[in-house]
């Protein structure tokens, strides 16, 4: 049998040192990185990218709500209703475009008849004041810009009429900032039909997964999950019941700065 130095010997334990402070450090790292993996898995915040973002308008982009409620307010006036909406009550119309606004505005006289006489008389005057009190979600805009110059592609897709949606959209974010803008004409389908999310697909040449989808409803939920992309639901917005939706979603943001954690 070889004798081994004293120097040998401690060659070699200093060498096992070493080796076993570095699968140390292996294991350090490969632990943290789990744990922070079932952390963004428990908050329901995935690190991804997505290339397009489509996103609802009014509560998602714009706090169009005020305008919304005295346009609906002063129709029921002219037409002689005695009923008034608040901020918070008009919420509860809103999501499923125009119509549906009228119809439930109407309470238990929703009929053809009178349905038809308050329509033009809404229209006219949502028309005429739908930039008065209409403003971006407070951080909104700096995020948007910040995404947009990271090269993320954006588009609106909106059950507001679209006439409407190509006026207050540029005139809060620019013109182009949004590549596309898709309002509802009469006859069209109304989301969460996602007729108007897979032309804009089509239009660009995207995929599904390529693809964002971001409302404050159960309607950009649905819409969304139609056409086959995740779903980010904001909290900012007029959906009546966050908590009974915001699990149908595949993430939750808070606040418009948190959606850059999903994006990127």
């Amino acid at each position: 049998m070889k004798a081994v130095s004293a120097d040998g010997i401690y060659s070699f334990l200093f060498d096992a040192i070493d080796v076993f402070h570095v699968f140390e450090n292996f294991k350090t790292f490969f632990t943290c990185v789990f744990q922070t993996l079932m952390r963004a898995h428990n908050a329901r915040i995935i690190y991804v990218m997505y290339n397009y973002l489509i996103f609802d308008l009014d509560g998602t982009i714009l706090d169009t709500i005020d305008d919304i409620t005295f346009a609906i307010n002063s129709a029921l006036e002219q037409k002689g209703y005695p009923w008034r909406y608040d901020r918070e009550g008009t919420k509860t119309l809103v999501g499923d475009g125009a119509d549906a606004l009228l119809h439930r505005a109407l309470r238990n006289h929703d009929n053809p008849e009178e349905f038809q006489l308050l329509k033009p008389v809404y229209m006219a005057l949502y028309k005429e004041h739908q930039t008065e009190r209409a403003k971006p979600f407070l951080g909104l805009n700096a995020v948007l810009t910040e995404l947009k110059n990271q090269g993320i592609r954006m588009a609106v897709v909106t059950n507001k009429p679209d006439a409407l949606a190509q006026v207050i959209v540029p005139m809060h974010f620019g013109e182009g900032f949004f590549e596309r803008i898709y309002g509802i004409n009469e006859g069209d389908p109304v989301k969460p039909n996602p007729a108007f999310v897979f032309k804009y697909l089509n239009e660009v040449g995207a995929k599904p997964e390529e693809c964002l989808f971001i409302g404050d409803s159960h309607v950009d939920i649905a819409t969304g999950h139609n056409a086959g992309m995740k779903v980010l639901l904001c909290g900012w917005g007029y959906e009546v019941d966050y908590e009974a939706v915001k699990n149908d979603a595949d993430f939750f943001a808070e606040t418009p700065e948190e959606l850059k954690r999903v994006i990127r």
